[in-house]
């Protein structure tokens, strides 16, 4: 199908002779009255967002108007409120209105030039998106256009963003709240309202002409005269390259659309580029920035450049057609193609409509053949590769035919203003885009060409990442019909969470984009950080802004500690917003730049006196610069019990502010309330000398079990039960339901085996071994630190408890894997990549609740019944459930709010007994040695680790390791040092279920609580002559 020449023949039965007609008609009719009153109230129906999608019509009339000669329209009789609605309604009830979709794209954003600009989108899928990127190339980065272009076309950007501003803030549009309307027909609010809009949208023209007075040319350039007897088309507008008329009777212009203004001001940047003959260099430069803001995007999605030609590829980069392929997980590709539009036949008439020829296409097809061949050659399988069509225009449409695709998957098409939001909206989902690719090729879907993949991504988002939308019907077995109407809430989600805007830096005399952090306390972060090689942040107030800096991060010491003083610091004074705003202060910027003194290792060290923060911080002014020059004396004062040291650092920054207002305030009461809480601080300090097993480990992963795969393996189980011919649709019987739930485990417990056998033996258990590591590390900061957060942040605590709940999931999943893996070492050549392994736990994860589950029913503990559902899943009523679940979740916020608040516990003199005789007595009689021995072994271990400190997960050879541990430990024999680690190790056996001699059956059962042969209880693994074990000593002792 030629995706255009469709896109042109619903264009003729939109606009048909008759509706081209009807308009003539409509414009008529307006002669009798003040054209210019009426193009600005047509014009000032824009300002409403319920009209965003109407844009179609309002410009088709304003089309029909203005086409006609101007001295058509004599009369000045002002239209009254009622003709002009029915004129509305005239227009409403033509075909056009059957052209109206849903909005596709928010209704205002903010662009930065040397402010912030509110710019209307209208229809346009990236307008505003667009003018940035070129923005940024004109104004942001050093170029070598010539200075008097930058200067004519920087006039033009200053008027018309100024102006689409100014409307911005007649109408209040960022305190409105912005309700969108999928309706076909124009809404017109009352006659005070159009008359309101009406006036946002005129202007004094002597006003544009003086501030255009060095480019007189410019004027002509923006303004559209009547009569040219052209209504042009649905896309192109003749108005849309001079979006203004003039009014002579009143020396003024109107403004035709404000949605125009974006796309507007491409079009003459690139027109006046011609004149100064540098088109193709300005473009070429655009489309090399928007190619890297995508590599961004996607390094902000976790993928990263590969080199290619160690595959023996050699990519593509010109003008219109560009290449590169990333990494997916650790194992698998993505090839990532970006088409954009080089500008060839760009000009008034063509601005709007598909791009000239097909050469795009061609290449793409070309492409992806040598692409498939390339990838055949290098025997990577066609499910290790995904594929990434990014489709760059300015207004102009361009599409590609479907060509051979070397992945297994289909290919997923955006633009790069939608893969820019999924890289703010999902930043914390590893590896979406491929996950989303996996999980829409399961379902059959309708996308109609015309509008955003963001449709499809918002109702998969919003679903819990998933397409099983409820349990009445199978998605994977029905075409699900995804029509326009969702992205506009994925995309105002991204803007909400970007928060992206123009503020003073903290360089005097410059500017600087900085993006949100913490959206309840105001607070930004500059976004070119990697380039400053700086931490920055800022506080934006009433009054004035208060940026915090590091030095030159030169580190990775500096990192941590920037951090920690700078988290702090922002923190409180965010927290003092009240304070600090009721001051009448001389400046609206101040800086507290951060700098590092001395030893960094000592800045660990703990106090050794009781010191007054103020006294050991130096504090250095330059104006409203302020240095905060920090030794490791100062920062040790940190670390102690309360906030008190907090208290003391806020107050000197907060008296270093009121020393700079015309009146100081009296603030001590509020402060003593902020700091009433003790628990209430930032710094957390754990002593790792006396408890090594708090010494900090380099956080590398962030291994969870992932909804998706378990999505993915629910629709499985339910499929492979109903094709087992044993089970129909519909409630379980009761005395079933063990039945059904020892089917679905055994089935899990058989893809598990599938799934490991193949797998490579070599640094598997390392990599088990060290993610569990991180895992329970994170575990231990959760249990120590829980208190102190909701402390600071108690609008977090379900992102809290939701984190503690997937640690301790994950926990469960890994020591399972390890405990299979240990017991069946698999013999098969595939090396583990990290989606298959997160699959893994997804299954081990799954197997663990399910028999979980058939406990309870076997036990009689619940009564819920079991369902297979029409959506061919097996559902279970969750209000049993639910009712255990808010017990076990009341239980354990109590448990981590107590023990992480144990400082602050009332405390007991407690005799202790000695009774490590009578424990050697015991071990001695039941193991066969001491306890004693059994520490002294342990210790040996640590000891071991120790010296080789950058490990987080030790291998050594058996007999070396017992040679070492009896070397330095004179005590101990090879013969009770064997009999140690056998009795704390997990060793390979025939059958993962067959107990070993002495051990009851339930000790292998994951799911089960306080069994012998765990890995929680053997955290040591055998791997033929090879002892491995983990750095966390908790989990050895």
């Amino acid at each position: 199908m030629d995706f255009f020449n469709e896109i042109m023949k619903f264009d003729d039965i939109f606009e048909s002779q008759e509706t081209i007609d009807e308009l003539k008609d409509i414009s008529d009719e307006i002669k009798k009255y003040d054209v210019y009153d009426v193009l600005a109230r047509i014009s000032g129906l824009n300002l409403m967002p319920h009209n965003q999608n109407k844009s179609v019509l309002l410009d088709s009339l304003i089309a029909g108007i203005i086409c006609e000669e101007e001295n058509t329209y004599n009369s000045t009789y002002k239209m009254s409120a009622g003709k002009f609605k029915k004129l509305i309604g005239k227009i409403n009830e033509t075909n056009l209105a059957l052209s109206i979709d849903p909005n596709e794209n928010a209704f205002y954003q903010n662009v930065m030039l040397i402010d912030n600009y509110t710019v209307f989108n209208g229809i346009d899928n990236t307008p505003a998106y667009n003018l940035q990127m070129l923005i940024d190339i004109l104004f942001n980065y050093e170029n070598d256009f010539p200075k008097e272009y930058n200067q004519k076309i920087g006039r033009l950007m200053m008027l018309i963003l100024g102006l689409s501003e100014e409307i911005a803030r007649k109408i209040s549009i960022k305190e409105c709240e912005i309700a969108s309307d999928e309706g076909k027909y124009v809404v017109i609010p009352d006659s005070e309202k159009v008359k309101e809009y009406a006036e946002c949208v005129v202007f004094d023209e002597q006003r544009i002409q003086l501030f255009l007075k060095d480019y007189s040319d410019l004027l002509e350039e923006i303004i559209m005269p009547f009569g040219s007897g052209n209504v042009g088309s649905m896309n192109n507008r003749p108005f849309y390259s001079k979006p203004f008329v003039r009014n002579c009777r009143d020396n003024t212009i109107i403004l035709l659309n404000v949605s125009l203004l974006p796309n507007f001001l491409f079009f003459q940047a690139l027109k006046i580029a011609s004149e100064f003959g540098i088109k193709d260099k300005v473009i070429n430069r655009y489309n090399n920035y928007v190619w890297r803001d995508c590599r961004k995007s996607l390094e902000a999605l976790g993928h990263h450049k590969i080199k290619e030609s160690m595959l023996g590829i050699e990519l593509i980069n010109n003008a219109y057609y560009k290449e590169c392929i990333v990494n997916v997980y650790n194992n698998q590709l993505m090839l990532t193609v970006f088409v954009c539009d080089d500008a060839c036949d760009y000009s008034e008439r063509t601005m709007h409509s598909e791009y000239p020829d097909e050469k795009h296409t061609l290449l793409f097809e070309k492409r992806m053949k040598y692409f498939f061949e390339k990838m055949q050659e290098n025997a990577i399988e066609r499910n290790d590769i995904y594929c990434l069509l990014i489709i760059s225009g300015f207004g102009r449409g361009m599409g590609l035919r479907v060509a051979k695709n070397p992945s297994k998957y289909k290919s997923l098409q955006l633009n790069p203003f939608e893969l820019h939001c999924i890289s703010v909206n999902e930043r914390k989902k590893e590896n979406f885009v491929p996950r989303y690719i996996r999980a829409k090729e399961k379902v059959s879907t309708q996308i109609p060409n015309l509008f955003s993949e963001l449709n499809a991504i918002s109702i998969y988002t919003s679903n819990q990442y998933s397409f099983y939308l409820n349990d009445d019907f199978n998605p994977y077995n029905t075409t699900l019909l995804i029509a326009p109407g969702d992205s506009i809430d994925y995309i105002n989600q991204s803007i909400r969470n970007e928060g992206a805007v123009l503020i003073d830096s903290y360089e005097d005399g410059w500017k600087t984009r900085v993006v949100l952090c913490d959206e309840m306390r105001n607070m930004y972060t500059e976004e070119c950080m990697m380039e400053t090689k700086r931490s920055t942040l800022c506080i934006r107030y009433n009054n004035c802004i208060i940026w915090i800096t590091s030095g030159e991060i030169k580190e990775k010491a500096d990192v941590n500690l920037n951090f920690s003083i700078m988290d702090t610091i922002s923190y409180w004074l965010a927290e003092c917003k009240d304070i600090i705003e009721d001051m009448e202060l001389l400046n609206t910027l101040y800086h507290f730049s951060i700098i590092l003194e001395g030893d960094k290792k000592a800045y660990y060290y703990a106090p050794t006196e009781d010191i007054t923060v103020s006294d050991l911080i130096r504090v250095e002014k330059r104006g409203r610069h302020y240095n905060l020059v920090w030794t490791p004396k100062a920062y040790s004062q940190m670390s102690c019990k309360t906030n008190a040291k907090e208290k003391e650092l806020c107050q000197m920054l907060l008296d270093i502010l009121n020393n700079n207002a015309y009146e100081p305030v009296a603030y001590e009461d509020r402060l003593d309330k902020l700091f009433d809480n003790p628990m209430r601080r930032k710094i957390f300090s754990l002593d790792f000398q006396d408890k090594p097993y708090y010494k900090p480990i380099l956080f590398t992963a962030d291994r969870i079990v992932r909804e998706e795969d378990e999505d993915y393996l629910l629709d499985i189980i339910g499929k492979s039960i109903l094709q087992s011919s044993k089970w129909t649709y519909g409630v379980i019987p009761d005395e079933k339901r063990t039945m059904i739930a020892n089917e679905v485990v055994g089935m899990l417990y058989k893809m598990l085996q599938e799934e490991i056998e193949v797998l490579s033996s070599h640094h598997l258990v390392e990599a088990i071994y060290s993610d569990l590591e991180e895992v329970l590390y994170k575990l231990m900061l959760a249990e120590k630190t829980y208190a102190y957060e909701l402390s600071c942040y108690p609008e977090k605590e379900e992102q809290y408890i939701t984190e503690y709940n997937n640690l301790n999931r994950v926990s469960l999943a890994l020591k399972f894997m390890m405990e299979y893996v240990a017991a069946k070492p698999p013999k098969g050549e595939v090396t583990l990549g990290i989606g298959k392994y997160e699959y893994i736990l997804a299954i081990c994860s799954l197997i663990i609740e399910w028999a979980y589950k058939n406990d309870l029913f076997h036990y009689n503990i619940f009564n819920t019944p079991v369902e297979i559902l029409k959506s061919d899943r097996i559902g279970m009523k969750q209000d049993e459930f639910y009712t255990i679940y808010q017990y076990g979740d009341k239980y354990r916020r109590e448990q981590l709010y107590y023990k992480s608040s144990s400082d602050f516990h009332k405390k007991y003199t407690i005799n202790h007994e000695d009774y490590s005789d009578s424990l050697d007595i015991a071990f001695q009689a039941e193991y066969g040695y001491s306890f004693t021995q059994f520490c002294r072994l342990i210790m040996g271990m640590i000891e071991y680790g120790k010296e080789r400190e950058e490990q987080e997960v030790y291998i050594a050879p058996k007999e070396k390791l017992i040679e070492y541990i009896v070397q330095i430990d004179e005590k101990l024999s090879n013969e009770i040092a064997i009999a140690i680690i056998k009795d704390i190790s997990l060793t390979e056996r025939d059958d993962f279920l067959k107990v070993p001699s002495g051990f009851r059956k339930e000790d292998i059962y994951p799911w089960r609580f306080n069994r012998a042969y765990s890995f929680n209880r053997r955290p040591v693994i055998i791997r033929n002559d090879m002892i491995i074990w983990g750095k966390d000593r908790k989990s050895v002792v």
